[in-house]
């Protein structure tokens, strides 16, 4: 399997779990949002319509205790779910970073130019900076287009 083939999985799975993480942290927040309006509302049943202190099943106290450990593990939770999705996010950064390149135990650095073409024809110079780093410099001879369109003339030529 290759580097790409490899980065390419990381983060497909890295968008599976996106996809499922979002959908949790809504369902935890939508869980909160409606407990704590059923705290409102006990706390309202208490006291404004006179109901007893038991009258939601359990006493006013022990609502709000029950809600605040219910509350508290959804934010551990909220809390491992960010950690997981940031230790894949910096694996994809890992994995999409080249692995620096030494020639005779110096650092290679490239430049390129024109930026960002591929194919076509380059020339290679390597310039020495310090002791410990080389510069490869990369110029484009020959562009993609020159080599393809010199190709075919050839082949409607014969």
């Amino acid at each position: 399997m290759s580097e790409f083939q490899k980065i390419n999985e990381i983060i497909e799975f890295g968008e599976k779990i996106r996809k499922k993480y979002s959908d949790m942290t809504k369902l935890l927040f939508l869980i909160g949002i409606i407990l704590i309006i059923w705290i409102v509302i006990v706390f309202s049943g208490v006291l404004f319509w006179g109901y007893g202190y038991n009258w939601a099943g359990l006493s006013f106290e022990t609502w709000i205790l029950a809600i605040s450990v219910i509350l508290f593990a959804f934010i551990i939770l909220e809390i491992t779910i960010y950690y997981r999705f940031s230790n894949i996010e910096k694996q994809i950064k890992q994995k999409s970073q080249p692995e620096p390149e030494f020639i005779n135990g110096k650092r290679v650095h490239i430049f390129s130019h024109p930026k960002g073409i591929e194919g076509g024809i380059f020339s290679k110079t390597y310039i020495e900076i310090d002791p410990h780093n080389i510069l490869r410099l990369r110029t484009l001879m020959i562009a993609p287009g020159e080599i393809w369109s010199k190709k075919e003339t050839k082949e409607i030529e014969k």
